[in-house]
């Protein structure tokens, strides 16, 4: 059964700072980390810019091929049945010694520009659904590998990531591995985020203080 939780809040409320901090806590406690950010512009505000440089065995994977975001295109039971040919299963198996941080900005924010220049919506849902779909098909593989035990201890930290709409839940795929992540309240519809239970951020923020 898993045990995923996510912070609901606006913009400026400090759950990028509490993630980070949850990292450093995980790591002390032995904990593999796979970060998933999709709101990387900014250094000072990123989880994944203040990850990548403050632990030096951090590598950063961006996708920018869009051949390589299948799912949503086959099958799901297609995918799951061959994952490990399809991105990123080979990305983590060479990485798995490593702080795994994914950088899911391209596709988002390249639907914000196409839109900027074109006016073209149905160019930026487009772009929006390579998104969500690629964000779905790290997640499924990430389940998938720990099901099969090809990683071990791992947390998987989500900042600002989305998630599309399906009939399928990938949540009841999971077996021993844990998802923490942030989202604003207007992003947090996404199907695999029925399975989360929701972190009381601003009590607990109350009582660490």
């Amino acid at each position: 059964m898993s045990s995923n939780q996510f912070i609901v809040e606006a913009q400026e409320t400090g759950k990028t700072t509490y993630l980070f901090n949850e990292i450093e806590r995980l790591l002390k406690e032995g904990s593999g980390i796979i970060v998933m950010d999709s709101a990387t512009e900014h250094a000072d505000k990123s989880l994944l810019r203040k990850v990548s440089s403050k632990y030096d065995n951090s590598c950063v994977i961006d996708l920018r091929d869009e051949r390589q975001v299948v799912l949503g295109n086959i099958d799901i039971n297609d995918f799951i049945n061959n994952y490990k040919n399809y991105f990123p299963f080979n990305e983590i198996m060479n990485n798995r010694d490593k702080i795994i941080c994914f950088d899911l900005s391209y596709f988002l924010e390249r639907g914000h520009d196409e839109y900027d220049e074109t006016g073209d919506m149905n160019l930026y849902r487009y772009y929006r659904g390579l998104y969500n779909a690629l964000s779905e098909q790290i997640a499924l593989t990430i389940i998938l590998m720990e099901r099969e035990k090809l990683i071990r201890n791992c947390f998987v930290v989500m900042d600002e990531i989305e998630f599309p709409v399906t009939e399928y839940t990938i949540d009841q795929l999971e077996d021993g591995i844990s998802f923490l992540a942030s989202v604003h309240p207007e992003n947090a519809f996404g199907t695999f985020y029925e399975s989360f239970s929701r972190l009381k951020f601003q009590k607990y923020q109350m009582r660490k203080e």
